[in-house]
């Protein structure tokens, strides 16, 4: 009970604990984490609470104040750090404002202890405690408007939006929110070696109802500090964190006993991220991947001209024995064009588009070698064991397709308009109208479109269930872009697989997608084993028609 509800008036010296909203409480560039011993705070990975009911003192007498509906207090905690080490000075008599709802009497929680003696009230069982591993670097992460008000993923603007629009609203203050800040490899190889031993069942969040575990962060194939990262968007690479270590230390996070819930499991987040599964399941027909090989570095290191011709042949048999498996004619003629990836690359970078063996040939040197950035040639320090080439898919538009909870929620069209000098796509455009995307992409021909939509709904219902197999769990939220083009037969479309992206998606400014997408996260958070267990059975055909029906 709050002591606004208790009724009795707050008086100075009295043992309260106070809701700490760390991203709410502190300034911009000076957040205080609440920490269980000074050396969590000095020595990297700095590690403490974020969010949660803190010990404290009243101030002021509760009726002196002159706010009604506030209390004056002092923290009584000593420990409070930055993400950089620096610690909160008190030796000052430092005061904030609390609203009454946010403090409660010391001995409501019957802690059997001073408050100046605990951090978080042992007796106190919140029913979600989140160990969120964020981004420590110097340099803030920036996003661009397409990412809409929640922003990116690895952003304290889309945690915050996480916070507000679903956690407050459905649990009140009745949730912890640790954090473990990341700077590069060595934060994350120390914890991975002793998650076991930091988050065992005696951390202070193993006490919560539900525990998880959220990673904020963006894995990379590229070397911390590197050029290629430095010098690529407007934030000196933020929240890129090497590949390796970060799949290890989520790995030993969930041997812990805390699972996952954002973005997902490990095993189903490398898979995703590392674009691994487009050459694996190039040969599953019905899920429409398109003709797609792995070149092994090491050809390429050989000779790229090698590795081009290799890679070619190996993409003319795979799109041959495509069309053997659908039952189709073999396509005669070879393929003229298409583009090479790097694996852990985000937002459209790192994809080069060729035309022919020489232009393969470029892109592979490109992505392996050196390349240009800002006018000037560099080295390309990653780690890809292979580089994924694939056949260019004719197309007139992208169809992005919102999955909440198993169903479609929410739609959006785009389109990359142009191939920039460097080879990779540009001026992107985007449209929530389907009317308007056919006027403007497919000649108004809404038939085509129709069927392109729809062939792009049977084909999530085929990919829901293969991400099922990955992780015995139906994701909070995923993405799935198709290529859809007009074709030789009237009110037919070509549809072809071209991203599956992770949760933490962009949604493009999309007005309703955020609360839907975070209410699924949170209730993924909350969801008990046996419960989990009896949502995964929702796969048959009956479910299929329901979650058809509902859309």
């Amino acid at each position: 009970t709050s002591a606004a509800m208790a009724g009795s008036p707050l008086r100075r010296g009295e043992e309260v604990f106070v809701f700490y909203r760390m991203d709410k409480r502190c300034q911009h560039d000076r957040k205080y984490l609440a920490v269980l011993d000074p050396r969590h705070g000095a020595y990297r990975p700095r590690t403490g609470l974020a969010e949660g009911w803190v010990p404290a003192r009243v101030a002021k007498d509760q009726t002196a104040t002159g706010h009604s509906n506030q209390v004056s207090i002092e923290y009584a905690w000593p420990h409070f750090y930055t993400k950089q080490g620096r610690l909160a000075d008190n030796r000052q008599n430092y005061t904030e404002f609390f609203q009454l709802g946010d403090v409660r009497r010391a001995s409501d929680f019957s802690t059997g202890a001073s408050p100046w003696n605990v951090l978080v009230p042992p007796s106190l069982q919140p029913d979600l405690a989140i160990i969120a591993f964020r981004w420590g670097g110097l340099t803030d992460i920036s996003f661009c408007a397409q990412w809409g008000e929640t922003g990116v993923s690895s952003s304290d603007t889309f945690l915050e939006s996480f916070i507000d629009s679903a956690v407050v609203k459905q649990l009140g203050t009745n949730y912890e929110v640790w954090v473990v800040y990341v700077e590069d490899h060595s934060d994350m190889a120390k914890m991975a070696e002793t998650a076991h031993l930091i988050f065992g069942p005696h951390h202070p969040a193993r006490r919560a109802k539900r525990t998880c575990g959220m990673y904020f962060l963006y894995p990379t194939a590229f070397e911390e500090g590197c050029v290629p990262t430095m010098e690529t968007g407007g934030d000196s690479g933020a929240g890129l964190v090497d590949q390796k270590s970060l799949f290890r230390l989520m790995q030993a996070v969930e041997r812990a006993g805390i699972p996952t819930r954002f973005p997902h499991c490990s095993g189903l987040y490398e898979q995703l991220a590392s674009k691994r599964w487009t050459h694996i399941l190039s040969l599953t027909p019905h899920l429409r991947v398109p003709p797609t090989v792995a070149v092994p570095r090491m050809l390429i290191e050989q000779s790229c001209a090698g590795a081009a011709e290799r890679a070619l042949k190996s993409l003319q048999l795979v799109k041959e024995q495509q069309a053997i498996l659908r039952g189709e004619a073999v396509p005669d003629g070879p393929i003229e064009k298409g583009v090479a990836k790097l694996s852990f690359s985000w937002e459209a970078l790192d994809v080069k588009c060729w035309t022919g063996k020489s232009g393969l040939q470029d892109a592979l040197s490109q992505l392996t070698q050196s390349i240009e950035i800002s006018k000037e040639l560099t080295g390309q320090p990653h780690d890809c064991e292979v580089l994924l080439v694939q056949e260019f898919m004719q197309h007139d538009l992208e169809l992005r397709l919102y999955v909440v909870d198993g169903r479609i929620e929410g739609s959006v069209f785009t389109k990359f308009c142009c191939i920039k000098e460097n080879l990779e796509f540009g001026d992107f455009k985007q449209s929530f109208s389907k009317a308007e995307a056919a006027r403007n992409w497919m000649g108004g021909d809404m038939a085509t479109m129709d069927d392109g939509e729809r062939q792009c709904r049977e084909l999530t219902e085929h990919w829901l269930a293969w991400i099922q197999a990955q992780s015995c769990e139906m994701p909070p939220a995923i993405r799935f872009d198709y290529f859809v083009g007009r074709t030789s037969t009237p009110g037919r479309a070509s549809v072809w697989t071209l991203e599956i992206c992770e949760l933490g998606f962009s949604m493009l400014a999309h007005k309703q997608l955020p609360e839907k997408v975070f209410a699924a996260m949170l209730a993924s958070c909350l969801r008990s084993p046996a419960a989990q267990e009896t949502a995964n059975l929702e796969v048959g055909p009956e479910a299929k028609r329901r979650r058809q029906v509902e859309v």
